[in-house]
């Protein structure tokens, strides 16, 4: 087990998380935020997975054979400012499966090293519609065996359908698919009154395709464009799940509620 014991680097942004379950407008709202240059909503992220990393260095036999604490301590302390030292805007909504039990942990540790306290955001759905999107999306010859891939504990959904039921208990903001795509402006008014910053006037057509820094997603990556969102308008996506999914998911799956 590791301590924080040293000051880290002076952090000058605000930082929250962004943790919605996948397929649900995610993309969308960050896109809509980012409008406004004091906002910025992250891609999928990777902090989730350099903390665990770092942590696991404490149990490592170098560093047990020479435990130098403090100097460790350091890095794990400055990781959120190094990684957004670039950015400009004053916000951050790191994008992440920050729930999961290992995850939630650590920020609680690092919390007092935040300008900021922990607050959530996430975005929901029913499960057996963002089955269906993906199905949708990525149009598997094996839908079974995805499926179960996907809800694994380490798949895309299971992992954060795990970090959400921890979150539910945290300083939350949970939002649902369809409120954002039936009403965005009170969806987009409900985050900026929970992380108090002053409102903004967002457009909700002619939106731009998720960009940060001059990086885009690469979609090729992962096999389905999964982050392409429609920019001339909002529109909600009625997914009958009966269509994509077989009967063995629905029943294996739908006891599976918010």
């Amino acid at each position: 087990m590791f301590s924080l014991l040293t000051e880290p680097l002076v952090v000058n942004k605000k930082i929250y998380f962004f943790c919605g379950l996948p397929r649900c407008g995610n993309t969308l709202l960050a896109s809509i935020l980012n409008q406004n240059h004091e906002i910025t909503v992250g891609a999928n992220s990777i902090l989730p997975q350099i903390f665990l990393e770092l942590r696991k260095l404490y149990d490592d036999e170098v560093f047990r054979n020479f435990p130098d604490t403090q100097s460790l301590n350091n890095i794990i302390h400055n990781v959120f400012p190094c990684y957004y030292h670039h950015w400009k805007a004053t916000h951050i909504l790191d994008r992440g499966t920050w729930g999961t039990k290992d995850s939630l942990y650590l920020l609680k540790s690092l919390q007092s090293y935040l300008p900021n306290p922990l607050k959530f955001i996430i975005l929901v759905r029913p499960l057996l519609e963002i089955l269906a999107s993906f199905i949708r999306v990525e149009k598997p010859l094996n839908i079974e065996k995805r499926c179960d891939e996907l809800m694994d504990e380490d798949g895309m959904i299971g992992k954060a359908w795990l970090s959400y039921q921890n979150l539910k208990k945290e300083d939350s903001l949970i939002l649902t698919y369809t409120e954002l795509a039936l009403n965005p402006q009170k969806v987009v008014d409900k985050i900026y009154k929970f992380l108090d910053i002053p409102l903004f006037k967002h457009r909700f057509i002619d939106l731009d395709q998720f960009n940060i820094n001059d990086i885009t997603y690469n979609d090729t990556v992962i096999g389905g464009s999964l982050h392409t969102i429609r920019t001339n308008k909002i529109v909600k996506l009625n997914i009958d799940f009966n269509s994509y999914l077989p009967q063995s998911i629905i029943n294996t799956y739908s006891h599976w509620k918010l």
